[in-house]
């Protein structure tokens, strides 16, 4: 136990801050990259700037459960304040707006009181977007919370989701219209190959429900190239909110030509990897073609044989087998790398013909391509290829080649 003396928040103050109404609301903007425009901007509160309490205190889990309410009611209050003439300028704008979860056992699951706040201030519900980190102990209340917020129309979003969090069953049971990632996700400071493989199962989680994922905590033009190229268009943070240019520079022109630079960058990113995955695939294919046409000259007794040759002497195969035409595999794996492979489920007499892999040329496909992997065999991004081929007895067969592809996938 350490032998610091913890500081007690002094609840006092923070009711005079209560009572002045001294918060001051904070605006981020929330670009879209592909727009190269605002969509909106989330609200952060600062308080007791005549009373010397910063934000720590002033949000303090160590407050009277009624001063949390109070404080989270004032801050929402002053951001709607703030807002309402951003709103009258410009409609399309969205406000991010925080709620403190530990108000919901508080004020009840059913506490339409946010909503009153909005309504009074004259901005449409369609417009506000309920913020609300993802607090496991309180995922219960959130859940309900957020749920009957929906049903009068006001859209949820889960804040500050992190790669540790149980992410597809939270998703799965809130349903947000927005989800918003923090820094663990792409910060450069961790291991970026799984980091990058979370990033695309959460996308494809919050895909299945129908989230939009932004990003959090942006703090360099590397960070948002690095999330454009996950598909991750909207973001936020301290790169789109400091100044680069000289005192005297148009900060909203700054602003606008970064978000365009970002994208050009992007852009010409993008086509440098659609060049190279045209490149590799163009590989892949000429040499699945090739393997076809060198066991197109043999029977099916020669196939095991010829698939471990193959194996080793092409640049790029990972693993291969033959598939009859009931899709049924008439040789062993051939493979390189470890043998943990094994455990993939594919030996000789195996019944594939359910396989999309197999049934796609079943249906009068000439070649199939799967969605990349990680290769069981040499733990390199892999895809599966596969192409029919006759034997030199005239019967109809598919060879299945497991390829790498890390440079273009």
């Amino acid at each position: 136990m350490s032998g610091q003396a913890e500081t007690k928040v002094d609840e006092r103050k923070i009711r005079e801050i209560i009572n002045s109404r001294d918060v001051t609301p904070l605006f981020q903007p929330v670009v879209s990259i592909s727009t190269k425009s605002i969509v909106g901007f989330e609200v952060y509160s600062r308080g007791g700037q005549h009373n010397g309490i910063g934000s720590e205190a002033l949000f303090s889990e160590d407050l009277s459960p009624d001063v949390i309410v109070e404080v989270d009611r004032l801050c929402r209050a002053r951001a709607l304040e703030q807002f309402k003439p951003i709103h009258a300028h410009y409609g399309q704008l969205l406000l991010f707006l925080n709620v403190n979860p530990l108000i919901i056992p508080e004020v009840g699951r059913q506490s339409m009181f946010v909503v009153d706040q909005i309504k009074a201030a004259g901005i449409p519900l369609s417009n506000v977007i309920l913020e609300c980190p993802l607090n496991a102990p309180y995922l219960g209340e959130i859940e309900a919370y957020t749920r009957s917020l929906r049903e009068v129309g006001l859209m949820v979003c889960l804040d500050n989701c992190a790669v540790d969090h149980p992410f597809s069953h939270i998703l799965s049971r809130v349903k947000p219209a927005y989800v918003k990632i923090n820094r663990s996700f792409f910060a450069g400071d961790g291991d970026e190959g799984n980091s990058r493989r979370t990033l695309e199962a959460f996308m494809d989680q919050a895909c299945r429900v129908g989230s939009v994922v932004a990003a959090q905590c942006v703090e360099s033009e590397e960070e948002s190239l690095r999330l454009l190229s996950a598909g991750v268009q909207l973001q936020q943070g301290y790169y789109y909110a400091k100044e680069d240019g000289a005192p005297g520079d148009d900060p909203a022109r700054q602003f606008f030509d970064k978000m365009a630079t970002v994208h050009k960058k992007y852009k010409a990113k993008k086509h440098q990897q659609v060049r190279a995955k045209k490149e590799l695939f163009s590989d892949i294919f000429r040499t699945a073609t090739s393997i076809c046409n060198k066991l197109a000259n043999m029977t099916e007794d020669r196939f095991d044989d010829v698939c471990r040759s193959l194996v080793q002497g092409r640049k790029g195969v990972i693993s291969l087998f033959v598939v009859d035409d009931r899709g049924v595999q008439v040789t062993h794996r051939a493979h390189r790398g470890k043998g943990a492979g094994a455990v993939r489920g594919t030996p000789k007499g195996a019944d594939l013909s359910a396989e999309d892999y197999v049934l796609y040329l079943d249906m009068g496909y000439d070649k199939f391509v799967t969605q990349p992997f990680v290769s069981a065999y040499t733990g390199e991004r892999a895809c599966m290829v596969s192409r029919p081929f006759f034997s030199l007895s005239g019967l109809r067969y598919t060879a299945c080649m497991e390829m790498a592809c890390q440079a273009g996938c």
